[in-house]
Formats: C-alpha cells, sequence, structure tokens
C-alpha cells in the first residue's frame, strides 16, 4: 500500500511538473513574439520620425518619450558614425555592441545605476545616413515569472503532498475496516469457532469476493469438523458400552478365580479396560467442548481463589509424592465457568505431579486486558519444537510413555481456554528450568 501511494503521489507530482514546465515555455514564447513586436513598433515609429524630419526629429522623439518609448522597460541608443558619445541613449547607459539582424538578439546592457547588467532583447538598424540605432526591451520580468512559477510549484508539491496524504489514510482507513473485519473471522476460526461469519455486502469488489470464499470455506471446515467430532464422540459413547460390560466381567471372573496367576493376570485386565472407559469418558468430554455442546455458564470468579482451592485440594497427594505445590499471584477477576476452569486446572497440576520435578507454584498474572492463570514446574519440561504437538490429541511425548494417559489433558485444558476466548500457552519459566502452562482469559 506505502509503495502504491508512493508511485501515485511521484506520477502526480510528475505530471503536474511537466503542466508547469509546458505553461511556462508557451508563456515565455508568447512574451518573447510581444517583446518582438513592440521591438518592432518602436523601430517603426522612429523610423518614420527620422523620415519627417531626419536625425534632428528622431532624436526629439527619444528626448520625449513619444509612444513605446515611454515604456520604461524599452531602451533606446543612437550613434553616428565616426562618434564616440552617442547621439541618444534612453534607459541604458553604454550602447550595446550589436550588430544588424532581422530579428532581437539576446543579451547584457548596462542600466544606468544599477549594479551589474541586466538581461535583454535588441535590435540594430543602420539609419541611411550611417547611424546605427539599437532598440531593445529588458527581460527582468521573465525572472519574476520564473519565481511565480517556483512559488506555483512548490504549491503544487504542497498540496500533492496534502492530497496523496488524505487519499493514502482514505485509502488505508477503507482498506483496514474491510480487512479488520476478515482477520477477526479468521482468528475465530482458527481459535476453534467455527461458526463465525464475515459479514458480505453487495459491493461486487475482491473484499466482497474475499469474504464470500472465507465464509464458503468456514462452512465447508464447519461441516467437516462436526462430522468428525460427531463420529468421534458417537464412537466414544457407543464404546462405552462394551467397556463397561467387559469390566463387569472381569469382576465376575475375578471372583471366582480367587488367588494365583489368574486373578492378578484379570487384575491387570481390569486396569486396563479401567484406563480405557477413562480414555473414552476424556474423549468424549473433549468433543463435546470442542463441539460447543457443554453450555458455559460464565459468572464472575476470582482466578487466584480457584487456584488456592485446587491447591488445598491436591495438596496431601504432593506431600505423598514429596513434591512442594503453592499458590501465588494476586486476586484477578474474569468472566468464566468455574467448573470449566477447575478441571482445566486440575488437568495441569495432574500433569506437573506426574512429570513436573519437586516444586509446582500454581500462580495468577494479570495484565491491562488478559488474566493469566498458569502451573509452573521445575521438571524436565517440554522442548520448545515438541509444545504444539504436546496439546493435540492423543499426544504423549517420549517423557510421558512410562506412565498412563490417554494424551488429552492438554488439549482439554486448550479447548476450555478457547472456549472462554482466550488460549493456552507452554513456556519456560524465567530460570530456564520446568515448565509454564498458562491459561489466558480476556478480561472483563
Amino acid at each position: 500500500m506505502a509503495r502504491l501511494v508512493a508511485a501515485i503521489f511521484v506520477l502526480q507530482l510528475a505530471v503536474m511538473l511537466a503542466a508547469i514546465l509546458l505553461l511556462r515555455a508557451q508563456m515565455l514564447q508568447v512574451i518573447e513574439t510581444d517583446r518582438a513586436r513592440q521591438i518592432s513598433d518602436v523601430r517603426d515609429d522612429l523610423l518614420a520620425a527620422y523620415y519627417d524630419g531626419g536625425s534632428p526629429e528622431l532624436l526629439r522623439t527619444i528626448s520625449e518619450g513619444r509612444g513605446g518609448i515611454a515604456d520604461p522597460l524599452v531602451f533606446v541608443a543612437v550613434q553616428a558614425p565616426g562618434q564616440a558619445v552617442p547621439a541618444a541613449l534612453s534607459n541604458i547607459a553604454t550602447v550595446p555592441a550589436l550588430a544588424p539582424s532581422p530579428r532581437p538578439v539576446q543579451l547584457m546592457v548596462d542600466q544606468p545605476g544599477a549594479i551589474g547588467p541586466a538581461a535583454a532583447v535588441a535590435r540594430t538598424t543602420i539609419l541611411p545616413d550611417g547611424a546605427r540605432m539599437v532598440i531593445g526591451a529588458f527581460t527582468t520580468p521573465d525572472r519574476r515569472l520564473d519565481i511565480a512559477f517556483a512559488e506555483a510549484f512548490t504549491l503544487t508539491v504542497v498540496f500533492a503532498v496534502l492530497l496523496s496524504l488524505a487519499g493514502a489514510i482514505g485509502i488505508g482507513y477503507i482498506i483496514s475496516r474491510r480487512t479488520h473485519s476478515i482477520a477477526d473471522t479468521a482468528a475465530a476460526l482458527a481459535s476453534g469457532n467455527f461458526a463465525a461469519r464475515v459479514k458480505t455486502a453487495d459491493t461486487a469488489d475482491g473484499f466482497d469476493h474475499l469474504r464470500r470464499q472465507i465464509n464458503l470455506m468456514a462452512e465447508r471446515i464447519d461441516a467437516l469438523v462436526c462430522e468428525l467430532q460427531s463420529v468421534a464422540g458417537a464412537l466414544a459413547h457407543d464404546l462405552r458400552s462394551p467397556v463397561t460390560r467387559l469390566r463387569a466381567s472381569i469382576d465376575i471372573a475375578s471372583a471366582a478365580a480367587g488367588e494365583g496367576a489368574a486373578a492378578e493376570a484379570l487384575a491387570l485386565a481390569r486396569a486396563d479396560a479401567e484406563a480405557l472407559d477413562s480414555m473414552l469418558g476424556a474423549a468424549l468430554e473433549l468433543a463435546r467442548l470442542e463441539s460447543g455442546a457443554v453450555q458455559v455458564r460464565r459468572t464472575r470468579i476470582n482466578l487466584h481463589d480457584v487456584g488456592a482451592d485446587l491447591v488445598e485440594l491436591y495438596e496431601p497427594l504432593a506431600e505423598q509424592s514429596g513434591v512442594t505445590l503453592s499458590v501465588a499471584g494476586k486476586p484477578c477477576e474474569v468472566m468464566a465457568d468455574r467448573e470449566m476452569v477447575s478441571r482445566a486446572l486440575a488437568n495441569l497440576i495432574d500433569n506437573a505431579l506426574k512429570y513436573g520435578g519437586s516444586d509446582i507454584v500454581v500462580a495468577t498474572r494479570e495484565t491491562s486486558g488478559e488474566a493469566m492463570l498458569e502451573v509452573t514446574d521445575n521438571g524436565p519440561g517440554i522442548a520448545p519444537a515438541d509444545r504444539a504437538r504436546a496439546v493435540e490429541r492423543f499426544t504423549r511425548l517420549d517423557s510421558a510413555r512410562t506412565s498412563s494417559g490417554a494424551g488429552l489433558g492438554l488439549a482439554m485444558v486448550a479447548a476450555v481456554a478457547r472456549l472462554h476466548g482466550g488460549r493456552f500457552e507452554l513456556a519456560s519459566p524465567l530460570e530456564g528450568r520446568g515448565l509454564t502452562a498458562r491459561m489466558v482469559f480476556p478480561r472483563g
């Protein structure tokens, strides 16, 4: 956009400059023609005076300033042959050494009382008695004309700059207003709100075409995601019934098996069945969260209080594991579903207890427009290259494969953050060791 506006400005300036120069050339040509005609008229008048009364009448006409000689821009000089002193001298200090010519020529002449010579055009005529008569006109006003054109060009540049700035601001505002709505919709789609659409207008321009195509793309994505979530949810729901029956059958078999290797195998099978049931439950809950089927009951809650409650709940488990669990920060209020936020925070604390080392801190922070609830530990952390993958469904990094889990905990936390118009981040603490899992909520 900046290059386009700059190109338009340069082109506009070049056109205006060309127009001014063309106008100047035409006006100079008109002035030159007028000066030549003026000199010819004065010459004709002086020749008529000379033919009427000879040299005395010519000199009298010049001294009295009759006709065109009265113009202060016109000068006349008459010098008889063989005389060093001119017979007549009007408006100039010396007689120019100018040869006869059919048209006026440019030269520099000395004016009485002037510091230096002045630009002029003049023509020399030889009289019948041999005297040389020089008739000319000063071109000093041409310089004034140059100054006037320079001022006009300066004003043109100033107005061109102002108009270009106004045009750039206007174009930028229009484009910004149209693109912001598209960008907001794209951001909503990226955050998981596949129902977001761009408002269209029947302008039949490129922006309207872009808006319609984005809406078509969003509808297609929404349909595909809904279908995928429906299949995943239905599959998770349908699998829970056979898993429940499997657990019941294992319990019956365990009761009949008594002691021994069979009982131990059945116990392992029941543990796997419980893990599978937990995984299906988590997958079903995540599908509901991402599809928007779960109703969000927003109330004004204090994130610090939520963190303190969860720390108090998990403190006995942390003590058994030899982990120090604490809460930090200050009160920070947001509009959110307390139950969802608590479950998401519980997932983060569970992960920190499994993989996070010996020191876990649940903290709240706030900025001008955002509130943050984060869990920081001093464990091995997650490599920056793996953090985006760690939030995906059913993803378990190599360090987590030795513990039980479905790989859905962080994905569920991210879904809760998106439902509240926020985001979920994984970052390194300021100390450089460990991991900070952060839920960011908009203030409101």
